[in-house]
């Protein structure tokens, strides 16, 4: 039933600030081995604030590319996964959801809850100890069809500007996001089984995975790391092949708008695959 991908409606708001480079990336101490797994690091200007803001990883694994904020405009095709922390998710394990829209309606958004698995994943909310960046790392196996779907990467026409996310019927898409205000804790439309990660998370054909990060209030996101913010429709540069370990650090683009609370602002981050 579930045809993994997107969705986090339509959001709105602005840009941010870029800090200096040189940020040295060292993995994780918490782990003795890290071998298939992905090490995210988050870094915003001000103080992370969990809670008055959500701190959003979204990730598209079918190589359908970025994962946009204005979801419904840039088709729902590069949402696939996405990790939400702060505001009512906590500081605890990241709330993971994957993203489908429904084979039986035209392009109804909808999204299950993934079970958290603390042998798969570990979140470090002040890793630097400078308040100002966290630290999450999954293994890549949470991310290959955990729920055991028939068709994970189906071959869908991109959904029009009229989808509605689950929860909202009804509504046409607006500056909020309201898919985001519907994943509360408890609020998943769908059963959520243990997942049972396959043992190869990575195949050919699926190898690069793009990245984006949102800071979101309520049901609006307030930043991405393109250039144009909530509106964005450029980034690119946070795109790993899983097949290789790599190292990528990215900054968020200079210029625009940006929301007022440095919390809010995102800085950059890193990516870390490791074979």
């Amino acid at each position: 039933m579930l045809l993994r991908r997107v969705a986090i409606a339509t959001f709105a708001v602005a840009t941010c600030l870029v800090v200096a480079c040189g940020h040295q990336v060292t993995p994780s101490p918490t782990f003795n081995n890290l071998s298939g797994d992905v090490v995210l690091k988050f870094r915003v200007n001000g103080t992370l604030d969990f809670n008055d803001y959500t701190y959003a990883v979204i990730i598209d694994t079918c190589g359908n590319g970025t994962p946009y904020p204005q979801a419904y405009k840039t088709t729902f095709n590069s949402y696939s996964y996405g990790f939400f922390v702060g505001a009512s998710f906590g500081t605890g394990l990241p709330q993971l959801v994957e993203y489908f829209v429904s084979p039986n309606s035209s392009g109804t958004i909808q999204y299950v809850t993934v079970p958290a698995s603390s042998s798969l994943e570990q979140f470090i909310p002040n890793d630097n100890g400078q308040g100002n960046e966290f630290e999450l790392v999954f293994n890549r196996a949470q991310l290959d069809n955990p729920l055991n779907q028939a068709q994970p990467c189906p071959n869908i026409p991109p959904v029009t500007a009229t989808a509605t996310p689950t929860g909202t019927a009804g509504a046409s898409p607006t500056a909020t996001a309201t898919a985001i205000a519907t994943l509360a804790p408890g609020a998943s439309p769908s059963p959520s089984p243990t997942p049972t990660p396959n043992a190869n998370p990575t195949t050919a054909a699926q190898a690069d995975w793009a990245f984006n990060y949102f800071t979101i209030q309520g049901s609006t996101v307030l930043d991405s790391l393109g250039l144009g913010g909530p509106t964005d429709t450029t980034w690119s540069s946070s795109t790993i092949d899983t097949q290789i370990t790599q190292d990528t650090p990215f900054f968020k683009a200079t210029g625009g708008t940006v929301p007022s609370n440095p919390a809010a602002q995102l800085s950059g981050g890193d990516i870390q695959n490791y074979q």
